[in-house]
């Protein structure tokens, strides 16, 4: 089982890198090749070095946990369809992320609750550190910037109307045979968000 990890933090959403990897991919670029291309031709567009070295490893463990069907959905269906197939592969890579979109959304949809409320967020980390001495030893700060960054992911990927105090789920709509290739591999977490 993966570890819980606060680096999401800093990683963030990255749909447009995600996307971009995802078209070298196909066009015949291989993993080793993928990563010299973010940092040597600044595939990601960021200002230094230091951010491509920190956001390669991220980027290209996301589009190693889509497989090829995901791949070329990612680069050929519409934007919102794409940015599910992104918090898909967040999920994959993040147990955290994964834990709340199992533990709190997809739970909110299958009840109807349609609100992400902070109270939410307090209950899953204060379950989380029950469970792990790792969150358990975050400070309140990290607790802050993850809760910001999770709103974030989902507010950007649809899941939610609006990132304000008034977070309203939302259930995107998506390309039909991708949302039922992901209820049909993911039917616990994210398929749950889009049934």
């Amino acid at each position: 089982m993966r570890k819980y990890s606060s680096t999401i933090k800093s990683r963030s959403f990255l749909f447009i890198e995600l996307k971009n990897l995802c078209k070298c991919y196909l066009d015949g670029v291989d993993y080793s090749e993928l990563k010299l291309k973010i940092i040597n031709e600044n595939l990601f567009q960021t200002e230094s070095e230091n951010r491509r070295r920190e956001l390669a490893p991220t980027v290209l463990k996301r589009l190693q946990a889509l497989d090829s069907f995901l791949v070329n959905k990612i680069v050929s269906r519409d934007t919102g369809t794409g940015k599910v197939i992104a918090v898909f592969a967040i999920e994959k890579t993040d147990r955290l992320f994964h834990d709340f979109v199992t533990e709190v959304i997809a739970d909110k949809f299958s009840v109807l609750d349609t609100y992400l409320t902070d109270r939410d967020f307090e209950h899953f980390f204060e379950s989380k550190g029950q469970q792990s001495e790792i969150v358990r030893a975050w400070k309140p700060y990290t607790l802050y910037k993850l809760k910001q960054v999770f709103i974030r992911i989902l507010y950007e990927a649809g899941f939610l109307k609006s990132n304000s105090s008034n977070r309203e789920l939302n259930r995107p709509l998506i390309d039909p045979e991708v949302r039922n290739y992901l209820l049909k591999i993911d039917s616990l977490s994210i398929g749950r968000c889009l049934a």
